[in-house]
């Protein structure tokens, strides 16, 4: 039986010079080793595979269909209430729980709820159901990108101001960090990843951010002079740079027909700067939390450049919203993300200026999301609202899920 396995097969025969001939064979048992190794290399690939699955990522939730139609009916509104002229208050919409039975409903986030809710409206009340699902009117400010000059008389106030602005020989997540050509600006390294690659090379380590950190977003294209400070050009202590930035997502202003999905970016760090891949007072990530398995009110922290650690919950997944961008004056808007409201009153703000690009974690260390966007001053016009029975929420935080930005990016968190 195995010289019929292992058995010699003539492939051709050559005439030689002096009249001679050569015979060239193929010998079965190169084929069953090359078999027998790539069949190990798929049972191997197979095995990571399902090991980083079950590491990385919680089991799925059990009512998808049902949150699947309550997704379908939340897009039918954000296309017409979020559209540009159909409201002067109403900028995000997204899904939440009833806190009088904890069933999913439909949240609309508007910023004034004095003013009529659409445009023409009038004494029209706002509809409490939309095909069956109920619907929330709650006021929050309008939201912005957190990469900014900040004022740091106001940062010093802070009961918890403990962000790491400084120099630091050893990088870590939630440091200030950002692109050079951002003069007087400060965003957040969120933390360390790899490029997914077929290689079997030493892949290099990257840093986490977002786009309008990493990047200038008024050029189209990286190139050499977009170098990563640490600390930010904003700081007033000393910078140097340490990586280069090699890719970022693009965004798109005052569309929303294109929406935009991700703010992110990733840096080289260069091979002198040493690393640890840990987040103060959080420590280093274990995996990370598919967007479909996220859950209104579950724990939500994060460490950034300028408010450093504090704690939240998220209030909303699939999150439709118009985020302002302050350099420009223009606005994005963004699809299916993440709103986080903080815990109070232990922590009054979850995000301040500068905390743009800090990682979101939950209470066993998986990634959550990516944050880049919110509010961090309540305007005097809501502070002194009394508007009756509608929830005000102030200083929250606002994500990309992360599992979007590993896929978008093709990049893997560094565990």
């Amino acid at each position: 039986m195995l010289l019929l396995v292992f058995a010699k097969h003539l492939l051709w025969i050559r005439t030689n010079a002096d009249g001679g001939t050569t015979s060239y064979y193929y010998d079965d048992a190169i084929t069953w080793i090359v078999v027998g190794l790539a069949l190990l290399g798929l049972i191997y690939f197979l095995v990571s595979y399902y090991r980083r699955a079950r590491a990385f990522r919680r089991q799925p939730r059990r009512n998808r269909r049902v949150l699947r139609n309550i997704i379908k009916r939340k897009r039918e509104l954000s296309s017409r209430y979020l559209r540009p002229g159909f409201s002067n208050t109403i900028h995000a919409i997204g899904i939440g729980r009833l806190p009088t039975n904890n069933s999913y409903c439909i949240q609309v986030f508007v910023s004034d709820a004095n003013q009529q809710w659409a445009v023409g409206a009038g004494a029209l009340p706002f509809p409490a159901m939309y095909r069956g699902i109920p619907v929330v009117m709650i006021e929050i400010p309008v939201a912005e990108f957190l990469a900014a000059a900040i004022d740091e008389q106001t940062v010093e106030s802070l009961p918890y101001s403990d962000g790491m602005r400084e120099r630091h020989e050893v990088i870590l997540g939630g440091l200030s960090g950002a692109n050079t050509n951002l003069t007087n600006e400060s965003g957040t390294i969120g933390y360390f990843c790899t490029r997914k690659s077929k290689l079997s090379r030493r892949k290099e380590i990257h840093l986490l951010s977002n786009s309008h950190v990493f990047a200038d977003l008024q050029r189209s294209n990286v190139d050499e002079s977009d170098l990563i400070m640490q600390p930010s050009p904003g700081e007033a202590t000393s910078t140097r740079p340490i990586g280069s930035l090699v890719n970022f997502s693009a965004l798109r202003f005052a569309d929303m027909d294109q929406p935009n999905h991700i703010d992110a970016a990733i840096a080289r760090l260069w091979t002198p700067c040493a690393h640890k891949p840990v987040i103060p007072m959080i420590g280093a990530v274990k995996g990370y939390v598919n967007k479909a398995d996220v859950e209104p009110g579950e724990p939500a922290r994060k460490f950034g450049r300028t408010t450093g650690y504090t704690e939240g919950h998220v209030f909303s997944i699939y999150l439709d919203i118009w985020i302002r961008y302050a350099r420009t004056g223009q606005s994005a808007f963004f699809q299916n993300q993440f709103l986080i409201e903080p815990d109070s009153p232990a922590f009054t703000k979850f995000v301040e200026k500068g905390d743009s690009g800090s990682l979101l974690v939950d209470a066993k260390q998986n990634a959550l999301g990516l944050v880049f966007g919110g509010m961090t001053k309540l305007p005097d016009s809501l502070q002194q609202s009394q508007t009756n029975n509608v929830k005000k929420i102030d200083s929250y935080g606002v994500a990309n899920p992360i599992s979007e930005v590993l896929d978008r990016l093709k990049i893997e968190l560094l565990m």
